[in-house]
C-alpha cells in the first residue's frame, strides 16, 4: 500500500459519503418504473469496494501511528 495519510483518510470518508447521492439518483431515474434490482446490487458492489478501501486506510494508518487509538 502506498504512503496514507489523512488527507487520503479523509477523502475517501467523503466520497463514502456519495452513497446517499447515488442511491437518490437510481431513485429519481426509476420514477415511475419499476427499481432494477440489478442496479442497486451494483450500487452495493461498489460501495463494498470504496469502504474496504477506506478501511484499509485506516488500519494503515494506525500500524504507522498516525492514528493513535487507545
Amino acid at each position: 500500500m502506498m504512503n496514507k495519510n489523512r488527507f487520503d483518510l479523509e477523502q475517501e470518508i467523503l466520497d463514502c459519503w456519495k452513497l446517499t447521492d447515488d442511491i437518490n439518483l437510481l431513485v429519481d431515474r426509476s420514477v415511475g418504473e419499476p427499481f432494477d434490482i440489478q442496479d442497486f446490487r451494483a450500487l452495493a458492489k461498489v460501495y463494498e469496494h470504496k469502504f474496504n478501501k477506506m478501511w484499509e486506510t485506516f488500519e494503515f494508518m494506525v500500524g504507522d501511528k498516525q492514528i493513535i487509538t487507545k
